[in-house]
């Protein structure tokens, strides 16, 4: 990833590590938003969320992958745009660890649902409003 800013880009690196939900956008098939907050985990770059298979934000992003994500605070913003795609089966064990430690949930043994894990790949991130405005907005 592109990082103008060493300090401003751990200072977004550890906002993202500690938030407990974020906000996601889909699209659903006749164009409507769709908008949700979730429990997430920051991880190598890349956000991962477990949603149910039966969801509406499942269903949309499995017919359209293009996402785009928000911190709840809006006084200091961080939006995502990316890539959704259903992760991988190591991928999946290596996670839920970490949703485990951080939400005290693994959603590999939740049986309301049938679970999937999604890995979003940032394509474009924009933050304002963390001291750092004289650099632009744009981030990734």
């Amino acid at each position: 990833m592109r990082r103008r800013n060493p300090a401003r880009w751990r200072a977004i690196e550890a906002r993202l590590g500690r938030e407990m939900t974020i906000w996601l956008a889909t699209v659903r098939h006749d164009g409507r938003p769709h908008l949700v907050p979730v429990w997430f985990i920051w991880l190598d770059e890349r956000i991962y969320l477990a949603t149910g298979s039966d969801t509406q934000k499942y269903t949309n992003m499995y017919h359209n992958q293009n996402v785009a994500l928000s911190l709840p605070d809006t006084a200091s913003v961080v939006i995502i745009e990316g890539e959704a795609h259903v992760a991988d089966r190591n991928t999946v064990d290596r996670l839920a660890d970490y949703f485990y430690h951080k939400y005290e949930w693994d959603f590999r043994y939740d049986e309301t649902a049938v679970w999937r894990l999604i890995e979003i790949t940032p394509a474009k991130i924009m933050a304002w409003g963390d001291g750092y405005e004289a650099e632009g907005t744009r981030i990734l």
